[in-house]
């Protein structure tokens, strides 16, 4: 039996939205060698967008629960 604690945060992250048509279907196809930009691809529209990952400094919070900003 699996017992679920909601006290608990998720397991996983939601992904990022896409910055031109705001759908969460999207998928990180890349990364920039310094890792400080992804490359976002979306299914619902198809585009391609390059998208900054905030810090973990600037934000408090682990970089992947931030928002993303296109470019």
């Amino acid at each position: 039996m699996v017992h679920y604690d909601p006290s608990l945060k998720l397991a996983q992250t939601p992904p990022p939205t896409c910055p031109t048509c705001g759908s969460h279907r999207t998928e990180i196809v890349g990364r920039s060698d310094n890792g400080k930009a992804i490359v976002l691809r979306c299914n619902a529209c198809g585009s391609h967008n390059r998208v900054v990952v905030p810090s973990e400094e600037a934000s408090g919070a682990p970089a992947a629960a931030g928002r993303f900003s296109g470019n």
